[in-house]
C-alpha cells in the first residue's frame, strides 16, 4: 500500500515536471509579449521610461521576451482591435472605452505613481492659462474661450476637467471652442504659451515634469480652480481618480497573465527598475466605477447613446 502511494507520488511529480518543461520549451521561440502603453509624453520618452518594465518582466519570466510599444489613442485602439498587443497600460477612461468595445478583462493591477516622492494610486486633471491672462481666474471665466486638449478620450486631459465645468453650468463642447492637439500633453502647453489657445487641459504631473526639465517657466503658468488636497502635492484643478490600469487582452493565456500579475506586484522590490521607470510599482486593481460615472454623466463614449426609456418606466 505504501509502495503504491509512493509510486503514485512519483508519477504525479513526473507529470508536473513534464508539463512545466513543455510549457518552458514551447515558450522559447514564441512571439514576444507586447505591452501597449499610451504615450501621454513624447514617444521616445515613453519608450525610455517603460523599457525597464520589459527588462524586469524578462528577469521574472526568462522564458519569455517582452516588448514595450508607445502608442497614441488611435494607435492603441487599433492595436487592441487587431489584437496585436497582449497587455495594455492606459488611462482609466480609455480603458473603460476599450473594455466596452473589445471585451477587455478586468485590470490585473493598478499603477502606483509618485507624487513629490510619495506613492499614490490617484491622479487628477489640471486647468491652466498663461499667467498674463487677467480675465481668466475661475471656472466660469472659461465659457466662450478656446481650450487646448490632447483628445476627448483623455481622462486627465479632458474628461475630469469637463466634469468639473458641468458643476458650474459650462457644457463642453458647446460652451467653448476646442482645439485637439493630439499626444503628447506637451502640445497643449505649447498651444497655450504661444497664444493659440486661451486655456489648456493636462493631467497632473505634466507641468511639474516640464518645469523640472526646464522646458517651461513656472511663472508663465496660472492654475485655474487650484485644489488644496491633503496628501497630494501636484497642482490639480479637479478631484482625484484611480491611476492607470494594467490589463490583459482576452487572447492572452491565463498562465502568462497570472505570472505577469505576480511579477507586477513584486516590482517594487526591484528598486533599480522602479527608479528607471519613475513609479513605485503596482497594486491590486482599484475601483474604476467613478470613471464610468464621469463618462455616463458627460455622455462620452462608450455611453454616448441616451439610455432606453419605455412606457413601462413611466
Amino acid at each position: 500500500m505504501i509502495q503504491e502511494k509512493q509510486l503514485f507520488g512519483v508519477m504525479a511529480m513526473c507529470l508536473y515536471l513534464m508539463s512545466t518543461m513543455i510549457f518552458s520549451f514551447s515558450s522559447y521561440g514564441a512571439e514576444p509579449v507586447r505591452i501597449g502603453v499610451l504615450a501621454f509624453r513624447p514617444k521616445p520618452q515613453t519608450i525610455a521610461q517603460w523599457q525597464s518594465l520589459a527588462v524586469a518582466l524578462k528577469q521574472a519570466m526568462p522564458e519569455r521576451d517582452f516588448v514595450v510599444e508607445a502608442l497614441t489613442y488611435s494607435e492603441l485602439e487599433e492595436s487592441v482591435a487587431k489584437r496585436s498587443v497582449d497587455f495594455v497600460l492606459t488611462n482609466p477612461g480609455h480603458y473603460v472605452l476599450l473594455a466596452k468595445r473589445y471585451g477587455l478583462s478586468s485590470p490585473l493591477a493598478t499603477l502606483i505613481a509618485f507624487d513629490n516622492g510619495k506613492p499614490t494610486k490617484e491622479f487628477g486633471g489640471v486647468i491652466f492659462c498663461r499667467a498674463d491672462q487677467p480675465a481668466i481666474n475661475t471656472l466660469k471665466d472659461i465659457k466662450g474661450k478656446t481650450i487646448a486638449l490632447v483628445n476627448t478620450e483623455s481622462l486627465g486631459g479632458y474628461q475630469m476637467q469637463a466634469y468639473e465645468l458641468t458643476q458650474v453650468g459650462i457644457l463642453l463642447p458647446q460652451d467653448a471652442k476646442l482645439i485637439i492637439t493630439e499626444m503628447p500633453h506637451d502640445n497643449v502647453i505649447e498651444s497655450v504659451l504661444t497664444g493659440r489657445a486661451d486655456v489648456g487641459f493636462v493631467r497632473s504631473g505634466v507641468l511639474e515634469g516640464m518645469f523640472a526639465e526646464g522646458k517651461v517657466n513656472p511663472k508663465q503658468i496660472k492654475i485655474i480652480n487650484l485644489q488644496n488636497l491633503p496628501n497630494f502635492s501636484a497642482k490639480v484643478s479637479t478631484r482625484l481618480y484611480p491611476e492607470w490600469p494594467f490589463v490583459a487582452m482576452p487572447h492572452v493565456d491565463e498562465n502568462i497573465a497570472r505570472h505577469v500579475a505576480v511579477a507586477l506586484f513584486k516590482l517594487e522590490e526591484n528598486t533599480v527598475a522602479m527608479r528607471a521607470i519613475g513609479v513605485h510599482g503596482f497594486a491590486i486593481p482599484a475601483d474604476y466605477t467613478p470613471v464610468s460615472s464621469i463618462l455616463r454623466e458627460l455622455r462620452l463614449p462608450p455611453f454616448e447613446a441616451a439610455p432606453a426609456f419605455t412606457l413601462h418606466d413611466v
